[in-house]
Order: structure tokens, then C-alpha cells, then sequence
């Protein structure tokens, strides 16, 4: 069956955030034209059928202008299902009335936010454009014009960040109202301006104590975790990305973009010169039965639910207990593991030494 879920790529960005490591370029309007040019190209030799999800992230998608902005969204419009989840990522500096305006017009139904913080020191140091007065000033743009579904981002475990000043984060980020709320802890990844900077990751206890102290809020606040960084209100949840978490094959377009259709997980290019050339692609895996297995853990293991025992035999076709019965064990006997006759999840406990419990299981 084709996937049913497409992501496309837009790199550009009016200023590069420290930490980020996603694949990205300083918008320059002759790239950018360029760019929208060879991305068509690209998505129409895909051979793209009807999808239940669309994403297009970034980068900044709404640091395009607005004719090269609308021209990406009528580019993905066709392809939508009935009842489709169609999500744009924004900025609240570059989320423009004319912006929400074409993405009503073309059937976004979804916004994603990055807000990443309320206080104006943490703003700078990550190198992001915003306040959080423009933020709030987003959130209410948007819904005036009409979105309902919006999710905003926080980033947690910045530098220095004191139990006050997360708290404060917290309380702000709910103070907005939204529906979906994503956090992220800071990864400090190798070439980014913070390594190059010398700033170092929190500590594991300190980083778990923050994550510790949002969960807590969050489910205080009515706000259910379905996924490790992920929570939202009851039917809020992202229908796109528990395609990611459920290893599900989607289409993946653009530069740095990555897709997995027909047994076949691909990386595109994360240089601009080779995407323009017309060369997209930069790396293909071909799904052996056990890498299959580690991707079906690496993912589905970060959802709240875990996975269903009957839906893992129907895909392997064998049952899971019986093969990794020597590792789970002790897994659930620590309490790390939840197991019973429908489902494999991880305790809160449990999804706090994700990586250390993927690494016993894999």
C-alpha cells in the first residue's frame, strides 16, 4: 500500500538558531525561487498519491515570500484526502495575516509553533527573532483567522536554567491555551554554533528533573502525553507524526528531507548546490527483517501506548513475547517495562532511560 503521509523540506531561515541541526540556509530570494523550482520537480516525480497527512517543515516555511509560500502549498493541496491533517510550521515573527489567509485558502487545518521559550535572554542566546509577546500575538493571529489546531514548541535544560525559570516557561506556554504542546530538551549537536561555542548539554538527572516537572504540568493542565515530548488535549494528538512513532512509511521531499516507501528508508542531500543541481538524493536503505524489528522498537516504544501485541505479530509474523522474553524480564521487573495481554509500553519511569531500555531490548 503507498504511504498515506507526506513531508516536504523548506530550509530557509531568517536567522540560524544556535542549537538547531536540521537542514537549513540563510534565506536569500534567488535560492529560494530556485529552490521551490527543483522541489516540484522533485515531489511531482514522486508519484504521490492521496494522503491522510501533510507537513511542511522546516527551516522556516513561513520565511518564503508569500507568492513562493502559496506556490508550496497548492503544490501539496491535491494530493489531500477527505478529512485530512495538513500541518505548516511557523514562526511567530514571519506568521503573517496573508500567510494564514492562503493556508485557509489551501486546506491547512493544523499549525505548529515555535515559541521555544518566554523569557528574552534564553530567546537570544538560542538566536531566535522573537519575543514572547509576538508569540502570544501569533497565537491569536491564528485564531482570528480561523486555526484551531495549533501546537507550540518549548525547549527545556537551556544553559543555566533555573527550576523558576522553567516553571515560568511552563506557566506561560499554558497561558497560551492551545491544544498540543510539544518539549524538547536541548541537544547540543556537533558543527552548530552552540558546540562551536563550547556550551555543553544539562546533565542527565537535571535534564530528567526539568522533563519531570513539565510532565507533571502538562497532566495537570489537561494535557495528555502521547509520545515522549508530545502532549494534547483528547483528539488534538499529531496524526502525522504517530506516523513516525508507529514506523509507518511516508514521502519525504526537499533538501535534507528523509522518506521510507516501499522498504526503502532514504536521506536527500543537505546541500543546497547538489538539491538545486537536481541531485536530491544522498543515501538509500534497503529494510532487512532485522533492522525492520530495531526501527519498529526505536519508535513505537516512545508512544505513550507503546505498541499492540497483535499488531507487531502481524507485521513480523511471529509474537513478540515469546522472542524477547529473556530481555523484557527484568525490564518489567525493574518496573521500566509495562506488559499484559494487549500492549508493550514503557512505565513513566521507563520512558525517562528510554535509550538505556532500547539498548537492553535492541
Amino acid at each position: 500500500m503507498p504511504p498515506r503521509a507526506v513531508y516536504v523540506h523548506i530550509p530557509f531561515c531568517e536567522r540560524l538558531c544556535g542549537y538547531c541541526d536540521f537542514p537549513k540556509v540563510l534565506f536569500n530570494a534567488k535560492w529560494a525561487f530556485s529552490y521551490v523550482k527543483a522541489l516540484r520537480e522533485e515531489f511531482e516525480a514522486g508519484n504521490v498519491g492521496e494522503v491522510d497527512t501533510a507537513y511542511i517543515g522546516g527551516g522556516t516555511p513561513t520565511s518564503l515570500p508569500d507568492p513562493l509560500f502559496e506556490e508550496v502549498l497548492r503544490m501539496v493541496e491535491p494530493h489531500l484526502a477527505p478529512a485530512s491533517e495538513f500541518t505548516v510550521e511557523a514562526n511567530p515573527e514571519s506568521l503573517s495575516r496573508s500567510k494564514l489567509e492562503a493556508m485557509r485558502r489551501h486546506h491547512v487545518n493544523r499549525l505548529s509553533i515555535g515559541v521555544e521559550s518566554a523569557h528574552g535572554k534564553y530567546l537570544s542566546l538560542m538566536g531566535r527573532k522573537h519575543t514572547f509577546a509576538d508569540a502570544v500575538e501569533a497565537v491569536g493571529l491564528a485564531r482570528k483567522s480561523g486555526f484551531s489546531n495549533i501546537n507550540c514548541d518549548l525547549i527545556y535544560a537551556l544553559p543555566r536554567e533555573s527550576a523558576k525559570e522553567l516553571d515560568e516557561d511552563i506557566a506561560a506556554l499554558l497561558s497560551l491555551d492551545v491544544p498540543h504542546l510539544s518539549a524538547y530538551c536541548l541537544s547540543i549537536h556537533k558543527g552548530t554554533p552552540f558546540f562551536n561555542r563550547g556550551l555543553v548539554e544539562a546533565d542527565n538527572d537535571l535534564a530528567a528533573d526539568q522533563y519531570e516537572r513539565i510532565l507533571a504540568a502538562f497532566r495537570g493542565a489537561g494535557y495528555d502525553r502521547y509520545e515522549v515530548s508530545n502532549f494534547a488535549r483528547r483528539g488534538f494528538e499529531s496524526r502525522h507524526n504517530v506516523i513516525y512513532w508507529r514506523d509507518e512509511e511516508y514521502y519525504g521531499f526537499g533538501m535534507g528531507a528523509s522518506g521510507y516507501v516501499d522498504g526503502v528508508r532514504y536521506d536527500n542531500t543537505r546541500s543546497l548546490g547538489l538539491y538545486l543541481g537536481g541531485h536530491p538524493r544522498m543515501k538509500d536503505e534497503k529494510i532487512t527483517p532485522e533492522s525492520d524489528l530495531t526501527y519498529f522498537l526505536l519508535t513505537n516504544l516512545r508512544l505513550e501506548k507503546g505498541f499492540e501485541l497483535a499488531r507487531f505479530e502481524r507485521r513480523f509474523g511471529f509474537p513478540f513475547l515469546p522472542k524477547y522474553k529473556e530481555k523484557v524480564a527484568p525490564l518489567v521487573k525493574e518496573g521500566l517495562l509495562l506488559v499484559d495481554g494487549m500492549s508493550v509500553r514503557c512505565s513513566d519511569r521507563g520512558l525517562l532511560i528510554l535509550d538505556q531500555i532500547l539498548l537492553d531490548l535492541i
